[in-house]
């Protein structure tokens, strides 16, 4: 957990309690925090005195009055006390530093992770592990090594800014702070990141760490620097740990997901995707004509995705024929097709089935949407109609949404010309204005002819189509 600026606050508070003391001896009750050999590590720190505590990426360095210095890696929880020592160790404390004038340092972790390395003194910084990592923002005279490193990687940014031997320093928190600000999605492949924005990348870098270094670093979860210190940056977080939470920029709900592994926060409106295609998200009421707006738009150049036509293939899948059938035991196969209307009465009849099911479906129906989408240029444009868009949580991946709306005799004229059973639809319908009342970014009323719809459609679109 701890990154840049949370291994500087610990470098300070070393420097303020421990640089300039001796060690008297050292005691290590899990040897495996230790890289190197155990007799050596304490023969050497025995009466060594402590000149400083410096920093090289997220790594504390001890300058000793001797041949070594020694190299301590925080990882996820390690943090160090200082106690006198009539205060007992807890289970906690790995190593103990004890010092000639009666108090001890320990480092502690509870996640067991960190580590410590005597290195020798001579050339440390060209040795391992130090050798291994980058320089980092603050070393750093412009962008161009961030740049040079990754102009040519088709890999996400975001795991490329997490590589610590190209730049040190930036971690989860860190990375997803600083690609809000330069909003730059966590997903764009780096060979499309312009020169300008690795500037700013580099130089938000800065700006952020140097802020929460003189906010003491982030306290997040359980992590402390050390007793009675907490990182009060974590009140400047705009993502991380904001999942759900509205973007203080455009209001949009902010998304999490994982990217490269890790847990990402970013808002979809301002940190757009510049490789993925503009998708437009149309939802609607039964009978509203949802079909009849991707049709048009397909006319007018758009990738047209039916979410409809997605669940009928994958009904015809036998895995998940088996999956439904955790719902629903007796679910009815007609020519190796789920028997669709029987399907809608088992929903109508059971609300919670209804739920689970479309749960179920939804996972599939947007996945296979992700699929077809990758296949798509970053120049071309899609709807996608997705009936529950809103519901299914499937809006957070369009850049706009249109929601269709209807009069009840519109929409029965509707239904009729579908041969439709109307009165089950409306019923499997009723609550879609409940499940689906978030605010869409375009919203037609389709009361009137098609000709009209087309006109209403022309009128918002016609730029994307051009």
């Amino acid at each position: 957990m701890p990154e840049l600026p949370e291994v500087e606050t610990v470098k300070n508070v070393l420097n303020n309690i421990a640089k300039g003391k001796t060690i008297s001896y050292v005691e290590v009750f899990r040897p495996q925090t230790v890289r190197s050999d155990l007799k050596q590590f304490q023969d050497v720190l025995k009466g060594a005195t402590i000149l400083d505590f410096t920093r090289y990426g997220k790594y504390i360095i001890y300058h000793l009055d001797r041949d070594y210095v020694l190299v301590s890696h925080l990882r996820m929880e390690g943090k160090y006390y200082h106690r006198d020592e009539k205060i007992k160790p807890n289970h906690n404390d790995l190593v103990l530093f004890h010092f000639t004038d009666g108090s001890y340092l320990a480092f502690n972790d509870t996640r067991r992770f960190g580590t410590m390395e005597l290195v020798l003194k001579d050339g440390y910084l060209e040795r391992e592990p130090l050798n291994e990592i980058g320089p980092d923002p603050f070393m750093m005279k412009d962008s161009s090594r961030l740049y040079e490193a990754f102009k040519n990687k088709g890999v996400a940014i975001k795991p490329c800014l997490l590589d610590q031997s190209v730049m040190s320093g930036l971690g989860n928190i860190y990375v997803d702070e600083v690609l809000f600000a330069c909003k730059i999605h966590p997903e764009t492949p780096a060979k499309l990141l312009s020169k300008k924005q690795y500037d700013e990348i580099w130089k938000w870098s800065k700006d952020i760490m140097g802020r929460a270094i003189q906010k003491g670093g982030t306290t997040v979860i359980s992590y402390h620097p050390t007793e009675g210190i907490d990182g009060e940056f974590v009140t400047e977080l705009k993502v991380y740990g904001q999942n759900g939470g509205k973007c203080v920029n455009c209001g949009t709900p902010l998304v999490k997901k994982f990217v490269g592994g890790r847990g990402t926060t970013f808002c979809p409106h301002c940190q757009r995707n510049i490789a993925r295609p503009f998708v437009l998200g149309l939802t609607g009421p039964i009978g509203s004509g949802k079909s009849e707006v991707g049709k048009y738009l397909e006319s007018k150049g758009f990738v047209y995705l039916s979410s409809d036509a997605i669940v009928h293939h994958l009904y015809e899948l036998k895995s998940v024929q088996e999956g439904l059938r955790r719902f629903v035991p007796h679910l009815k196969v007609k020519d190796g097709k789920v028997d669709r209307v029987s399907l809608r009465d088992e929903i109508i009849a059971n609300p919670r089935v209804k739920r689970y099911i479309e749960r179920y479906i939804h996972e599939l129906v947007i996945e296979e949407l992700e699929r077809q989408i990758k296949k798509c240029t970053k120049d071309q444009h899609v709807v996608a109609e997705v009936p529950l868009l809103f519901q299914s949580g499937y809006d957070l991946y369009c850049d706009k949404t249109l929601m269709l709306e209807v009069n009840e005799k519109s929409q029965l004229a509707h239904l009729e010309n579908r041969k439709e059973d109307i009165e089950k639809a409306l019923r499997l319908n009723a609550r879609f204005a409940d499940l689906n009342n978030k605010k869409a970014t375009y919203t037609i009323f389709n009361n009137g002819s098609v000709a009209d719809l087309h006109q209403k459609l022309d009128t918002i679109f016609c730029k994307m189509y051009q």
